[in-house]
């Protein structure tokens, strides 16, 4: 099937892998925005029920530090024959390290002191049901136009700990409260913005790209290349009404 690719370049080639360019290409894309920030990111939640989560975008606004957690697998070494090799058993996830800074009314601290008290009632010491107070977490990755480029969710999290804050009569900075969040596993995927400002996975793009090359190439096989192509706009001659009946791919 004929597939145009318009956004090959001069080093690139249909039959081989694309070259690299040279150090003025690699410094034009740098200006023209193609890394990625440190300081672009969002963080979205929302608290499990019985945290009031009337100051929730105030705390969101107030995320200052935030990290895309990693993860490793635990191994063991393992040998039929010759040398070791290290098989993994276990998928294992960092947990996450957040700072926010305090606002004046502390409603920062007070949802994360209520997120806790879910966990454990802090007066009978009584247990909480894990999905009680368990949620998800999604952390963007942003472009410079506040475009989301990347987005990770954190299933079934919850405040692992709540650092302290050190008061002190010589100090001026600004108060910060350090978070660590717990949770099961995440999952992520880049997303690719559109002019109205929706994101569409690039997976669910691929996808409709396949469906659609699929119902070309049954086109092309059954009709022949007189059908013409759909993905490089060549038009198409034969009888449109005989063309729903082979709508199956």
């Amino acid at each position: 099937m004929a597939l145009n690719l318009p956004f090959l370049t001069q080093n690139s080639s249909r039959g081989g892998s694309a070259k690299p360019g040279s150090i003025g290409d690699f410094v034009a894309q740098v200006k023209s925005g193609a890394l990625s920030r440190q300081n672009r990111f969002a963080v979205l939640f929302t608290p499990p029920a019985g945290v009031n989560p009337q100051a929730l975008r105030k705390v969101l606004l107030f995320c200052d530090t935030i990290q895309l957690p990693g993860t490793n697998f635990s191994t063991i070494q393992n040998r039929t024959y010759g040398e070791f090799r290290e098989v993994p058993y276990e998928k294992l996830y960092d947990a996450v390290n957040m700072t926010f800074y305090v606002d004046l009314d502390l409603k920062v601290k007070e949802l994360f002191d209520r997120w806790v008290d879910t966990v454990q009632n802090p007066v009978t010491r009584n247990w909480n049901y894990y999905n009680n107070y368990i949620t998800n977490m999604v952390i963007e990755v942003q472009d410079i136009n506040d475009n989301t480029r990347y987005e990770m969710t954190l299933w079934e999290c919850y405040p692992k700990s709540i650092g302290a804050i050190n008061l002190d009569h010589s100090s001026k900075e600004v108060m910060k409260l350090p978070i660590t969040m717990q949770y099961k596993y995440w999952t992520a995927e880049p997303k690719s913005p559109l002019s109205n400002g929706q994101k569409v996975p690039l997976t669910l793009y691929e996808k409709m790209m396949k469906n659609f090359s699929g119902f070309q190439e049954t086109l092309n096989n059954t009709l022949g290349t007189t059908a013409g192509n759909f993905i490089t706009g060549s038009a198409l001659t034969y009888g449109v009404t005989k063309i729903p009946g082979l709508l199956k791919f």
